[in-house]
């Protein structure tokens, strides 16, 4: 289990269907589940060869606004816990259409998030310094006298996005470790950083407190801090990874955002978080854990050549092939295999294996 097993992985299952529960029609009264479970649908896979099925997020996904579930903000990449969303089925249901496809000869892929949660209970239990709640995410609390720094939350809202500015001075003062190298999902007054702080919160032990943490993506996708004392994260991930296998029969997980488990202060610029050698350890826990446990991961990765390859010792078995699909795609359009050949031999020369490289019609 310690190295990856990328044609193993792939002997298992080569080819793969991915659903998209919240795109999906069923039968009048049929769950998306119960749908996906069918034995004709898994007779029809095993006729044309297809020998994976990839469900896509279909567990409790969004947030949490006093004692009301809110929706997800992120197509349910924001989890909230390990039940599966009433929407899509059940968990008798989701075991069903495992053991359908064991039947057969088919794999069921399912997600998990290592890098973030959504704004559930975790999250609320660490916003009022529950137990080791707090150690679960990267976020830190303010002291009441630096409050003047915050921006105010506005009315009916839980968080503020933080201004460059305000992150420049809370690292001054050694709160933070600065601005990120980029802002994904960037968006003029609503997020100018990777940065939120919370409004007043009281804790379980009477004391108000403001709290800015970390957010790679969305307000409501608060991060994952995978190198705190209580080493909370690691438990919270690595449980999810093997309720999928142990319990709903999956035989495979994706690893979403998994390029985002370590952040490091630098003097001389933005703060180091992507190609953190963190991400690449926390990678390979999770994928050896899977691996012992009998089952296969593939990892989302969008980042550089050298960072795949680094993630893939020891890590995810499989990767999206953002390497050579958009190389293949120009060879189509335009008939010249210039750059395809060159991404093909910088493949090899970083000493990724082609055999580890899905190519997703539907994603990536």
């Amino acid at each position: 289990y310690a190295q990856a097993q990328p044609r193993a992985a792939a002997d298992k299952a080569s080819v793969w269907f991915a659903a998209y529960p919240p795109a999906m029609i069923t039968r009048p009264g049929e769950s998306v589940l119960a749908a996906l479970g069918q034995e004709r649908l898994w007779q029809a896979f095993a006729e044309i060869g297809i020998q994976a099925l990839h469900t896509g997020p279909m567990k409790q996904a969004g947030g949490l606004r006093g004692a009301e579930f809110t929706p997800t903000v992120d197509g349910y990449f924001d989890r909230i816990g390990l039940e599966l969303d009433p929407a899509f089925g059940t968990v008798a249901e989701y075991i069903a259409m495992s053991q359908n496809a064991a039947r057969h000869g088919g794999v069921i892929i399912d997600d998990i998030v290592p890098g973030h949660t959504g704004k559930g209970p975790d999250f609320r239990l660490a916003e009022q310094n529950v137990g080791d709640y707090p150690g679960l995410y990267h976020m830190v609390e303010i002291d009441a006298a630096d409050w003047s720094l915050l921006p105010e939350a506005p009315t009916g809202h839980d968080a503020v996005n933080l201004s460059p500015q305000t992150v420049d001075a809370l690292k001054a003062k050694g709160y933070l470790v600065g601005r990120l190298g980029r802002v994904i999902f960037y968006e003029p007054g609503v997020k100018e950083t990777n940065w939120s702080v919370t409004a007043p919160v009281r804790g379980v032990d009477g004391v108000t407190r403001r709290w800015v943490y970390l957010h790679y993506f969305k307000e409501g996708q608060p991060t994952l801090n995978w190198l705190d004392p209580s080493f909370a994260a690691p438990r919270l991930v690595v449980g999810d990874a093997l309720h999928s296998l142990d319990v709903l029969g999956a035989g495979m997980v994706r690893l979403d955002a998994n390029g985002f488990l370590g952040v490091e202060i630098r003097d001389d610029g933005p703060a180091w978080s992507e190609g953190h050698p963190l991400s690449v350890t926390a990678n390979q826990l999770i994928a050896g854990m899977v691996r012992k446990a009998g089952g296969f991961s593939f990892q989302e990765l969008n980042l550089t050549v050298d960072d795949i390859a680094a993630m893939s010792q020891g890590g995810a078995d499989l990767s999206y092939d953002f390497i050579t699909r958009p190389a293949y795609h120009h060879a189509l359009v335009t008939g010249d295999t210039e750059f395809l050949r060159l991404m093909l031999n910088t493949v090899h020369e970083f000493g990724i294996d082609p055999a580890s490289l899905i190519h997703a019609l539907q994603n990536h």
